[in-house]
């Protein structure tokens, strides 16, 4: 098939994207399996690469997607028939010499359209089939129905599905597109490359089929970007409106004393799925969204960053590290897709003075590579033992008999010494259960926050969908959160509201290319 030059592109592409062109109505019908099948038709397929129309996530602004993001330089094509069988698939590649399988990708709109120009062999006149395209080199078992098929992820984050220049795409279904609408129908007359069949559209409750139709895709991940805290660099007072208890009170104006800065260090992402439906699925009904029943998140789950009083490192990475993190589905109502933020706290070493009203030293300090170690107790901020005993100096044998400040430090110590890992976590584990204090290694405190798309939240439910982007800022801070990932409010148990996060949900769109056609 020789080459579509530039001009008759540019004219399918406009008729594509204006819907003008006469109906194809009187062709449809007919069954398969009525005819015979025959070799040597052609049609044209338009394809839209994700735009800010028709989105699902209304009221939001767009973002616009990065160049590697977008590309779609080639892909499968899918003729399914009424009985759900694959009739006929074709990989089409922009880097092929075969003129039946090349895609010439310089031929794009600025609205996103591609053109294709497909030769099609085996199927039947006069037969409706459901036209489906799946963007990129993603692979789908011979014979099975892309719509109804699911893929795995090979890794964290939707490996392989959100790779550069060949993000996995495939027909948009949702409220406002229908994903199975996309049909074509040949006739004899598509057997003249220069008369190709082209597709149509049409939705559930439509009487009539829009011609011409572009097929509109979108990429089956999500993007969650790593966090922002450009406001939030201390701790301020409360100005929610939950009734607080006053130990609570009594904890965060300690805090916003105390605290001389707080610095996001890291983050984390957890509870990721392993599986999604290559095609958007939803209840019909509810219109909840509906993931593979095996779709568990098993990558970076909760368990993976310790329990309420053990550290441990789930996947924690700095901003810089993980600026964009992509992933599937998710819509668990026991395990929600939560963020996990690490903050650095730097304490005003003048507030920690003792009875006389002089200032007492922090037990980690300087070049110490603990420094910045501080510890709670009894909702309130020391950054020495020493200090503790001094609060609580009419408290006999408060952390045991015979226990002074110096063995709790020399308790410590012995574990700080201890080699990295399992064992060392462990270990001070066991110290702030037997002493039931809080212990804030360097200095390090933690926070956790659901990420929500509320404006599809249904029935109350977290919800992560595709081809959405989740921009979490952190706008301010009301006290210093838990010693470790996992750990509870030792105020007022699961009581974590000392965080206020906006969380921006926006529709993932192409960056627009300003061509000229016809040249």
């Amino acid at each position: 098939m020789k080459k579509m030059n530039l001009l008759a592109m540019s004219l399918v592409s406009a008729a594509a994207l204006s819907f003008s062109s006469c109906s194809s109505n009187d062709d449809l019908g007919g069954g398969a399996g009525t005819q015979s099948q025959v070799d040597g038709f052609y049609m044209t397929l338009a394809i839209q690469t994700p735009t800010s129309n028709g989105t699902r996530t209304v009221g939001n602004k767009t973002e616009s997607a990065k160049d590697v993001e977008q590309a779609v330089t080639k892909g499968t094509f899918f003729l399914v028939d009424q009985n759900g069988k694959v009739a006929f698939s074709r990989f089409v590649d922009n880097s092929a010499t075969d003129e039946d399988t090349k895609w010439d990708g310089a031929n794009e709109s600025k609205t996103g359209t591609k053109l294709i120009n497909i030769k099609v062999d085996k199927v039947v006149a006069g037969t409706t089939y459901k036209v489906y395209f799946l963007a990129g080199d993603h692979t789908i078992p011979a014979g099975v129905n892309p719509a109804a098929h699911t893929f795995t992820a090979t890794g964290k984050f939707a490996e392989p599905f959100a790779k550069a220049n060949n993000f996995a795409m495939f027909n948009q279904n949702d409220k406002n597109v229908n994903g199975n609408g996309y049909t074509v129908v040949f006739t004899k007359d598509n057997k003249d490359k220069e008369n190709p069949a082209q597709v149509t559209y049409k939705k559930d409750n439509d009487t009539e089929a829009e011609p011409n139709a572009t097929i509109k895709i979108e990429r089956i991940t999500a993007r969650i970007d790593a966090p922002t805290s450009e406001t939030a660099t201390t701790i301020v007072a409360y100005d929610g409106t939950k009734t607080l208890t006053q130990a609570v009170q009594d904890a965060m104006a300690d805090a916003k004393a105390k605290v001389k800065s707080i610095t996001l260090n890291k983050y984390a992402i957890a509870n990721l799925t392993k599986k999604t439906n290559v095609m958007q699925q939803w209840n019909a009904t509810s219109w909840d969204l509906i993931i593979p029943t095996d779709a568990t998140p098993v990558w970076q789950i909760t368990n993976d960053f310790g329990k309420d009083k053990l550290y441990a490192d789930g996947g924690f990475k700095t901003v810089t590290e993980a600026p964009n993190n992509y992933v599937l589905e998710n819509n668990s109502t026991t395990a929600p897709t939560k963020m996990y933020f690490e903050y650095k706290v730097t304490l005003d070493d003048t507030k920690f003075k003792n009875k006389e009203g002089e200032v007492m030293p922090a037990d980690y300090t300087g070049t110490d590579p603990y420094a910045g170690t501080f510890y709670r107790y009894n909702n309130i901020i020391f950054t020495s033992f020493a200090q503790i005993f001094n609060h609580y100096a009419d408290v006999t044998d408060i952390f045991g008999k015979d226990v002074d400040a110096a063995a709790m430090k020399a308790k410590l110590d012995k574990i700080f010494a201890m080699e990295e890992g399992t064992a060392k976590e462990q270990a001070l584990e066991t110290f702030r259960n037997t002493y039931d204090i809080e212990v804030f290694v360097k200095g390090m405190t933690y926070y956790q926050k659901e990420i929500v798309d509320k404006n599809i939240l249904a029935a109350g439910k977290s919800l992560i969908q595709r081809n959405t982007i989740y921009k979490v800022n952190v706008d301010k801070i009301f006290n210093i959160g838990v010693q470790v990932p996992n750990g509870e409010d030792e105020i007022e148990k699961k009581s974590l509201f000392y965080l206020e996060v906006t969380v921006s949900v926006n529709p993932w769109v192409l960056n627009t290319q300003n061509v000229e056609l016809g040249d």
